[in-house]
């Protein structure tokens, strides 16, 4: 029989990579309407080589939302050779843009925004319901995915079961006023660990890394 276990997560420290860190510390960086480089960013992050950070400027430049004003030469001390770019935030929604890597909008992600979206404005949804309510013009939400989705939520704690589902009756709920916690949807994460039989214990720092939707 396979090892089946319970876990209880009391903290959790978010990794200082991917796009919406990489995000936030640029809308801090240009607060003031000052400018940034990719070094200020990469500092701020645990990129090993700062590729990452790189890619998500030439995307954040691509779609519109900053752009290169000037080109400087790096410093005689510095380790770095050649020139490097300096960048202006032209837009700064709160929320983390997702875009491609030739500038055109993204959807991964929405989904999710979208149905969390809906869940707070609904009183009480079942998965036909929410699924048609999020989806749009760019991106349709399956039934299935929106059961997904709420079933998660569920056994996480922000749903209350208002009708309990049965065969060609679907469950119905609501979001717990409670657990309206913001306009950010909880993210679903998926994990790898290490689980030593001998000592019963976790091995290692699991990471876990989102699920897309």
């Amino acid at each position: 029989m396979s090892i089946q276990l319970e876990l209880r997560v009391t903290t959790a420290n978010p990794i200082c990579r991917g796009h919406d860190h990489y995000w936030r510390v640029i809308r801090d960086l240009t607060n003031d309407g000052d400018t940034f480089t990719r070094r200020d960013v990469a500092q701020s992050a645990n990129d090993r080589t700062d590729k990452c950070v790189a890619d998500f400027i030439k995307r954040l430049v691509a779609a519109g939302y900053a752009e290169i004003i000037e080109q400087r030469q790096h410093d005689a001390m510095s380790n770095d050779i050649g020139i490097f770019n300096v960048y202006r935030l032209l837009k700064r929604p709160a929320r983390t843009p997702i875009v491609n890597r030739d500038g055109t909008l993204g959807v991964q992600g929405l989904a999710q925004f979208n149905m969390w979206t809906s869940m707070r404005a609904l009183n009480s949804f079942d998965s036909v319901e929410l699924a048609a309510v999020s989806s749009t013009d760019k991106v349709e939400v399956q039934k299935t995915t929106a059961q997904r989705y709420a079933r998660h939520l569920q056994d996480a704690g922000y749903l209350a079961i208002l009708r309990p589902g049965a065969p060609n009756v679907g469950r119905i709920w609501r979001l717990k006023p409670s657990m309206n916690s913001g306009p950010n949807p909880p993210k679903i994460l998926r994990s790898k660990m290490v689980y030593d039989t001998n000592l019963k214990k976790i091995m290692g720092t699991p990471v876990a890394t989102e699920v897309a939707a």
